[in-house]
């Protein structure tokens, strides 16, 4: 069973599969990096956050990215006006974790989207900033942007994808289960494989199952959480 999480990312979901007895090959398919501008975009939105009246994370990572940034630029003090939506729980737990707060708002459903439908409609003076991938989507900002609202995009990290040695890769290759947290996973674990991969997919949830789709993967299962849990019932699911 392969799980492709980012090393910092995968503790707890090889020990939950380990706990229900698999055979985890930890094979990283991505690895998260500062971005190729330096940041400076990022410092000079921190300098400016009283500017914004929201900020939107679409992942974990972007969260922590910006809370290290805000650290290091003294800001922290900064946040505590602001109001903070999250794409999804994994997301909101790291909010919570960095921020020391619950979100101020969550979408039913986890992803760009149902995130945007899901925010309120702007005052005139409303700005929201979105910390992101180099290579993140832009339906979250395409669509606040459509309702009105002042958005800022800007890199708060970059995704890349790491070498892994020859025989992680044949065990990744001959492993029954591979697991997806992120759409940019499945395209570094398809690069890593030469295009190969295990018969049975799971996918964390719609948006990276359809990137498997695109890939020409058929998913086996989806969670139904964008948790560890939820990724684990969705393997059990698949193998009972």
């Amino acid at each position: 069973m392969v799980v492709t999480r980012a090393s910092h990312q995968s503790g707890d979901l090889i020990s939950a599969l380990r706990c229900e007895g698999a055979d985890v090959v930890p094979a990283p398919a991505i690895a998260i990096v500062p971005p190729m501008d330096g940041g400076q975009p990022l410092d000079d939105a921190l300098l400016r956050l009283e500017r914004f009246s929201w900020i939107a994370f679409q992942s974990s990572n972007a969260v922590s990215a910006l809370m290290a940034r805000a650290a290091r630029r003294g800001v922290l003090r900064k946040f505590d006006g602001l109001r903070l939506a999250a794409i999804g729980p994994s997301t909101a737990s790291k909010v919570l974790s960095e921020l020391k707060r619950e979100p101020d708002l969550v979408p039913s459903n986890n992803d760009g989207l149902s995130l945007a439908e899901a925010f309120p409609a702007p005052a005139s003076d409303d700005r929201v900033l979105i910390p992101m991938a180099s290579d993140g989507r832009l339906e979250l900002s395409d669509i606040l942007t459509s309702k009105g609202w002042k958005v800022d995009r800007v890199v708060a990290y970059r995704t890349v994808f790491p070498s892994l040695a020859d025989d992680l890769v044949e065990r990744a290759i001959k492993a029954d289960v591979v697991i997806f947290a992120s759409p940019s996973a499945v395209k570094g674990h398809l690069e890593q494989t030469r295009g190969l991969t295990a018969s049975k997919i799971i996918a964390i949830g719609q948006t990276t199952a359809e990137e498997c789709r695109v890939q020409g993967l058929e998913v086996s299962g989806i969670a139904k959480s964008q948790s560890t849990e939820g990724l684990l019932q969705a393997v059990i699911g698949v193998l009972v």
